[in-house]
């Protein structure tokens, strides 16, 4: 099961390295012999295969004949063949590879995408709290929600250069919009304020509305930063606070102490 983990997230990082130069270069012209495009569709070829040889491995016959299927349509059609998103286009068969690696994954009762993906996020998220406190790069901390969404955001865009402000996800249930969305990795970012006791109960509202006010296919993963100016309510009791009043696993919580 192990071995399974790794090939999935093995494949999934060729797709995201497709999409993060599609995403870098969709604006720009093209010729013939673009160098990004000759790569999208290089790490898409290669995620077919991969896939293909695990399908194979696992003796899937039935899944195996499908995807060599889907396989056989994108080389006609082209590896980059992309349609359009609620705002920008998409890489087509990235997405579709990516249903196929999940449901494999949930077959063997294993989802290594979501640990790895949010993990990752989350550790850069907590270690952005060392800039944007920094008294030599800004002459006070963050004094509200928009500076900490603006200065954890030029964090972000370091090592997500596709990063969205303000994404408009698709066909909310009601009118929400998030702070940064992450497209690479299909996540997205709000980002809450606290500087008393007062807002703890405000933003805890606010927090299980948005969980509740939400669904896309295009993203996967929520995670929430709260901001306090000084200690006030540990993460342990924001995390408890999400789990008891039943909020999906894909989304998840982390505080950030300006003091």
């Amino acid at each position: 099961m192990e071995n399974l983990s790794e090939s999935l997230k093995q494949i999934h990082e060729l797709l995201n390295k497709a999409d993060t130069i599609f995403d870098e270069n969709k604006f720009r012209s093209k010729d013939k012999y673009d160098v990004p495009e000759m790569q999208v569709e290089y790490y898409i070829e290669s995620a077919f295969r991969h896939t293909l040889v695990l399908l194979d491995k696992l003796n899937l016959t039935r899944t195996y004949d499908l995807f060599m299927e889907i396989f056989s349509e994108a080389q006609k059609k082209g590896m980059r063949e992309s349609e359009m998103g609620i705002d920008e286009p998409y890489l087509k068969w990235s997405i579709i590879i990516f249903d196929f690696l999940k449901s494999v994954g949930n077959s063997y009762n294993t989802n290594p995408f979501s640990d790895f993906v949010i993990k990752d996020i989350k550790t850069i998220l907590r270690a952005t709290l060392y800039s944007i406190t920094d008294k030599n790069l800004f002459s006070n901390p963050p004094d509200c929600e928009s500076e900490v969404h603006s200065r954890i955001e030029a964090v972000l865009k370091c090592v997500f250069p596709n990063l969205k402000h303000k994404p408009v996800i698709s066909k909310p249930i009601k009118n929400f919009v998030p702070d940064t969305g992450l497209p690479s990795v299909r996540t997205l970012i709000e980002y809450k304020f606290v500087s008393n006791i007062q807002d703890v109960k405000r933003i805890s509202d606010e927090v299980l509305a948005d969980t509740r006010g939400y669904f896309s296919r295009e993203w996967e993963k929520f995670i929430y930063v709260i901001y306090e100016v000084k200690r006030i309510k540990q993460e342990s009791e924001w995390v408890l606070m999400l789990k008891e009043c039943g909020v999906p696993s894909n989304t998840e919580i982390l505080v950030l102490q300006g003091e």
